[in-house]
Formats: C-alpha cells, structure tokens, sequence
C-alpha cells in the first residue's frame, strides 16, 4: 500500500475519532456528568453544603445618620451622613428537613443567625446615630393608611407612652437599633396609652422586657428565628428543577398582592441555581422578605480565580411604567416610581425598598434628601455566577429600606415635616468563596481547556494529514516513468558467413 494511501487513512481516522469523542461525546459526558452530582440526594455532597453553608456570608449594616433633626423637624431638607458597616457574619442553616419521595422534593425551615464581626472597615456597634424613631415614624404611617380614623388615638398615645415628645429624632446605640432593642415604655395608662401598649406587646416582631416594657430592633426578630416553611425540588428526576420552590408557608403562590402574575413564586432560594442555565433565563430567586421573586439578568462576561463567569444584576423595577409590575402598588393610584417597592401588603408596615443611595431609582427621590451619592460598584446588586455548573462564587446583595416622611396636621410631632423618602438604612449580604471552594471548579475548567486544545490540535493535525495526502497522491499521478533505451553495437560478419542484412547489390 503506498504511503499517501496509509496516510489518508490514519488522518481519516483520527479526524472521525476527535470528531466523535472531542466534540460530541466529550461535552456529552461532561453535561452528563453535571446532571448526576447537581441534585439534593440525601447524603451527598450538595445536600449537605445545602442544609447548612459551610462558610459565613458577610453581613454589613449602614445606617443614615440625620445631621439636622430640628430643621427637619421645622420643615427642612434631612442632611444625612452614612455611618458604617456594622458587620455581622450570617450563617444560614435548614432545620427540620424531610424528603418527600413522591414528588421528588424535600421541605425545611430556613434559619438566618448572626454574629458580631471585626474588620478593618468595621465601626463599633456602640456608635451612636441620629435617626428618626422607627416605631413612632412606622405606627404613623400605619395608621394613616390602613385606619386614618385612629390617627388622633395615636397622637394622643404617643404623646403618652414617650412623654410628650418635641422631636421625632432620637440618638441610639447601632447595636440597640440592630439587635438588642429600642425600649418602648409601656407602663402607661391612660386609655389611649394603654391600647396602643396593649396592641404592641402582642406584636410578634417584638420583644416583651417586662410588665411594662417592650423593645423594637430592626434585625433581633430575624436573628436565629425560623423563616416560614419551604418545599423544593430536589432535583433527581429533573435537573432543572433542583433547588426550585414549591410551596412557601404551605401555598403554591402567595396571596399577598392578589394578582396571580405578583403572587407567583419563581426560582430557588438563593442558596443553589440549576446547573447548565442559558445566560438568557437570568437567575430567578424568591425573597420572602419582599414577598417577590426577583430575576437578575445577565450583564456581561468576567472571570473569577481564573473561573469564566457571567455578571448577573437585578432592579426593583418600575411598577409606575411597567405593566407587569402594576400588580405591586398598594393601589392603583398609589404607584412609587422607577427603583421603590411599597412592602405595606407585605409586612403590614408602609417601609419603602429601594437599592442603595437610591441607585437605579427616579431622580425625584434623591433630590428629597442631601448626602448620598448613588454609584454602580458599591449599591447595585450583582453576582458573578458559572453557567455550567450552576455556581454562584461571588455576589453582593444590597437593599436600603425607607420610610415615608409627611406631614400630618392630627398628630403635633408631625405637623410641619415637608414630604420626602427618607432612608434609614442599607443592608449588603456578600459572598466570596474562596480558593479551596472553588477549586473543583478550577479544575473542570483546566480539564476543558486541556481537552479542547488537545482536540483542536488533532483536528488540524488530521486535516493536515488529509491534505498531504492528497497532495502525494495528486503528484504521483502527475509523474512519467520514462525506460532508458541503451545503444546495441551491430557484430561485422566474417567474409565467408552469410548476412541476412540487405546491403543494396544484387546477390546474382
């Protein structure tokens, strides 16, 4: 067999077997491979990183400082100063887990604890700073939107359980406003006193210190309290579905904004994604704090420890513009503008979300106060996620939670504020794992790259092979084999032989 024709084969070969191995049975093996380990199957791996997070996410709290309470208690513009982090670590476990074979799905009860942390950055959590009393400011507001007829018993109750106050303002300890408690004097007992004390010390949000006194913090309720119950997909009969939500407090929906498209419950928890997600789909999580899902959107390609990873970011929305988003207004006339989210259906209290500084939110917010400073990096929400395995390996989440300041001629305390949204503080839950966790990562990406260059290397090599050998082939059909003719010396005859050789005389 000639060399181009043992060449032809070889390269033929090689070409058939990249082709079939590296570029469809390898990725197939892989993606199969992924689909196998990314589920909640009792006892594996996932399972357990999923039922308690093996690591701690930063939790930092920034808290707006008002610099001028009397002007603003007179009708000024508030000027705020943004005092922080106070930092925490978050450990989130699931408690009371059980599988539900028939369904393929497991239900838990989340738990978000925290503790005290230290950093370089980190203010000392007995750092005082001026804010507006937020149990003062929310009944206000409470009142004036679900019982307007009730404002006067509660100007008359406020004017009785804190003594008359002149200013709304008061300076208090960030780890009182945090966790330990804002004291409410409940040892009134005028009737007016008395109810409001009575109705608020049956308030599961807060903290009964004694006969007479109560307390209010914005995270203490929060802190190592169980979440209301959630039932997931495990992920063992569908990938895809790993992670996703069921049911929340026993519903498939929610029944808050009684509109089934705002009531839906979509994506996970935020704790684990399905793995080999289209940058399309976005990443979808359910945040019962907001009584929403939120779906961030892809942005943008980066790396992370060497690792590809696309940026995700997520908004509020317009619900003032968008049709889609009209659901969540608490009337609707009442629709806030680009960026806010009333959470008075949600947690029966007029607090207004919004992301930080009012980033991304209508500008007429952020002319209503002085001193901040909306910026990209800092304030949105963003998470750097891999596609294939279904990874977050880095994300910040951001939120700043507001309240309505107006004025209300019924209540004294209240009667010459100019309206506004004043931001009280913002909160940021991050993660960044590190080089140990993302190792595995690490090294399915150096698996993939060894492999796709060593394909491509055949591949071209193969190719290559091909040509050549159809080049060598071409050129011996091209070539003529021409035989060397050699001279032959005629033998003289003897004079008495005879020749046969014709020498033009007549032999007569």
């Amino acid at each position: 067999m000639r060399f181009p024709i043992k060449l032809a084969i070889a390269s033929g070969c090689a070409f058939f077997f990249i082709i079939t191995v590296g570029f469809i049975m390898f990725p197939k093996m892989i993606k199969g491979k992924i689909k196998g380990m990314v589920n909640l199957k009792p006892g594996s791996d996932l399972r357990e990183m999923f039922v308690k997070v093996p690591f701690a996410l930063s939790f930092k709290v920034y808290v707006f400082s008002v610099l001028n309470p009397e002007e603003v208690q007179n009708g000024g513009m508030p000027k705020l100063k943004e005092i922080g982090p106070f930092c925490y670590e978050e450990w989130k476990t699931k408690i009371n887990v059980e599988d539900i074979e028939a369904d393929d799905s497991m239900s838990y009860d989340p738990v978000d604890t925290f503790y005290k942390a230290d950093g370089p950055d980190c203010l000392d959590d007995d750092t005082e700073v001026t804010i507006p009393h937020p149990m003062i400011l929310a009944m206000v507001n409470t009142v004036v939107r679900t019982k307007p007829g009730a404002v006067g018993i509660t100007g008359k109750a406020i004017k009785s359980i804190w003594s008359n106050p002149k200013s709304l303002f008061i300076n208090v300890k960030a780890k009182d406003l945090l966790f330990d408690g804002i004291i409410i004097p409940c040892g009134v007992t005028d009737f007016a006193g008395k109810a409001v004390c009575t109705t608020l010390k049956h308030e599961p949000t807060l903290k009964v210190v004694d006969e007479d006194n109560v307390a209010f913090s914005l995270m203490g309720p929060k802190n190592a309290t169980p979440g209301k119950r959630i039932k997931a997909h495990r992920g063992l009969r569908d990938y895809r579905d790993v992670g996703r939500i069921m049911t929340f407090d026993g519903q498939p929906k929610m029944s808050v904004w009684n509109v089934s498209k705002c009531d839906e419950i979509q994506g996970t928890d935020g704790t684990i994604f399905p793995p080999l997600l289209k940058k399309e789909q976005g990443l979808a999580s359910f945040a019962p704090d907001l009584c929403r899902s939120l779906i961030a959107q892809y942005q943008s390609k980066s790396k992370y420890n060497g690792i590809p990873v696309s940026v995700f970011s997520a908004s509020l929305g317009d619900q003032s513009k968008n049709p889609d988003e009209k659901c969540y207004c608490t009337t609707p006339d009442t629709c806030l503008k680009k960026g806010l989210m009333d959470l008075l259906k949600c947690s029966q209290v007029p607090i207004y979300v919004s992301l930080p500084h009012f980033y991304d939110s209508h500008e007429s917010y952020l002319k209503g106060v002085k001193g901040l400073s909306p910026d990209k990096e800092k304030h949105g929400i963003k998470i750097l996620f891999e596609l294939m395995t279904g990874s977050p390996v880095s994300a910040r989440k951001r939120l700043q939670f507001n309240m309505p300041l107006e004025p209300n001629p019924k209540i004294e305390l209240f009667s010459n504020f100019t309206p506004t949204v004043l931001p009280l503080f913002w909160v940021e839950e991050g993660v960044d794992l590190n080089k140990t966790l993302t190792k595995p990562l690490n090294d399915l990406f150096t698996i993939k790259k060894i492999v796709n260059v060593s394909k491509i290397l055949i591949l071209l090599m193969s190719l290559a092979g091909l040509v050549a050998a159809g080049f060598l082939e071409f050129k011996n059909g091209q070539s003529v084999n021409i035989t060397t003719v050699k001279d032959t010396k005629i033998t003289p005859v003897e004079p008495n032989g005879i020749s046969t050789v014709y020498n033009g005389e007549n032999g007569g």
